[in-house]
């Protein structure tokens, strides 16, 4: 619904949720069906796929898009709470990961997309993808979260 020349975020989360959908079906050939929830006075909304598998293939996102506190109509950052897919090794979650960080780019305002890795072997994963350990987000007060032991990619 467009708000004057304002796109409204909801439908910026309803393309993010349909480029998405996009990406696993052309990726694993299975729809995901992405979709989002929240409340805009909660400070986010979290975008997750409601499908989780199909045989031998799965992928599971969860993530919220926050906003800025100090422009409450724009995103501010992306915060990956969960991410998984099988098959693994093999390149498919950079695949969807790189494509996931394109279409946060081109549909969305956000500076950066942060992580919490939960062990070596995620963290890797992360790095691997360009995801970096910045000690200025620690102090940066417009994150509403942990910011211990994050990882971000700067858009």
């Amino acid at each position: 619904m467009l708000q004057g020349n304002i796109i409204c975020e909801e439908d910026i989360l309803t393309s993010v949720c349909s480029n998405l959908n996009e990406i696993v079906m052309k990726t694993l050939h299975i729809n995901a069906n992405f979709d989002f929830y929240g409340l805009k006075s909660e400070g986010y909304y979290t975008i997750h796929n409601k499908n989780k598998s199909f045989e031998d293939k799965r992928i599971d996102l969860n993530m919220r898009l926050y906003f800025d506190e100090e422009n409450e109509n724009e995103f501010l950052y992306a915060y990956i709470l969960w991410f998984s897919v099988n098959p693994k090794k093999i390149g498919i979650g950079s695949l969807i990961i790189n494509e996931i960080i394109e279409v946060l780019k081109h549909l969305t305002n956000i500076e950066f997309i942060i992580i919490h890795p939960k062990d070596k072997e995620v963290k890797k994963f992360w790095i691997k993808n360009k995801f970096i350990e910045d000690q200025k987000l620690n102090s940066d007060k417009r994150i509403n979260i942990n910011t211990r032991r994050i990882l971000s990619y700067q858009i």
